[in-house]
């Protein structure tokens, strides 16, 4: 609100900011990427290979990160850390509504209403970009 943003999403109908419609960037080089997270996403132990060069930036709110790759000025967000679904599901939504792939960190769809309200953390980017990612992180199952 203080920034005078709206973003919205329904399903099938697509994602908005400020009632424009928005798209996900088509990057899908990891090393050319704009990435959304924070400095102990970046430690080895979450990466099976040397850590992707990417350009990293954070913003702290979860929602607002996924809304940011959904307007295409940055080209993915990651968190590895359990994630509680309400601060993640309207920007999830927003996201996919733009194009994106959303999943937890393993790659596997977001479910939301589960007993424990959380999710293996958040990877979202466009398809190609989300590949890159995904299969280059150690799966900690």
């Amino acid at each position: 609100p203080e920034m005078d943003l709206l973003y919205s999403a329904d399903r099938t109908q697509g994602a908005f900011c400020n009632g424009e419609r928005l798209s996900v960037s088509d990057i899908s080089d990891i090393h050319a990427a704009r990435v959304l997270a924070t400095k102990p996403n970046m430690d080895q132990i979450h990466w099976r290979d040397d850590v992707p060069q990417f350009a990293r930036s954070h913003r702290p709110s979860l929602a607002y990160r996924l809304c940011l790759v959904a307007q295409g000025r940055y080209d993915a967000m990651l968190t590895f850390r359990p994630s509680w679904e309400w601060d993640i599901a309207a920007g999830a939504l927003i996201l996919s509504e733009a194009g994106a792939t959303v999943t937890d960190r393993h790659g596997d769809p977001l479910r939301f209403n589960n007993q424990l309200p959380q999710t293996a953390g958040v990877v979202g980017a466009g398809a190609g970009l989300h590949g890159e990612i995904t299969d280059r992180l150690v799966y900690t199952g």
